[in-house]
């Protein structure tokens, strides 16, 4: 079942896929109704999923469930896994890189392969401030305090030695 994602507690779980590029105005019309419908009918062992999602910045699918009143089963994600790699290929997009890591550049969001990514923290281009996404936190409210943050806070920090 479909909720706007202000309706659900800040308990409900997230998971956040992020592009490998911007998406357009168009693109992320069409997003916003396919995760409508698939949210719509998204299921647990038959039983209806309270869920929601967000686009962030042009780039970042961030999917809720409410699991106060049912909770995500491994099928269930794995319907939104399928559904997601569906519209992948539709956009000719990738929302599955986990190796590609975005930062703040002043108001810019960009995205580099992890091996980039640590050269530039070497080499001190990127510092322990520079703000990255965290896109491993798992609670909506998270979203707001342990999102975007300093790499020196985030699991990011293994990088800096």
């Amino acid at each position: 079942m479909y909720l706007p994602s202000t309706a659900l507690s800040e308990s409900s779980r997230i998971w956040i896929y992020q592009s490998d590029r911007e998406l357009t105005t168009e693109e992320q019309s069409n997003l916003r109704s396919e995760l409508e419908k698939f949210v719509s009918e998204w299921t647990a062992h038959n039983v209806a999923l309270s869920g929601s999602f967000e686009v962030l910045h042009d780039r970042f699918i961030v999917i809720m469930i409410d699991e106060s009143k049912t909770s995500a089963s491994g099928c269930s994600i794995d319907k939104c896994f399928n559904f997601l790699k569906k519209m992948e290929s539709q956009m000719n997009v990738n929302f599955m890189n986990r190796l590609l890591l975005a930062y703040k550049d002043q108001d810019a969001i960009k995205l580099l392969p992890k091996n980039k990514f640590e050269e530039l923290l070497k080499a001190g281009q990127l510092t322990e401030e520079t703000i990255v996404f965290n896109n491993l936190i798992e609670k909506k409210s998270e979203l707001k305090t342990k999102w975007q943050i300093p790499v020196k806070e985030s699991w990011h920090k293994i990088m800096l030695s």
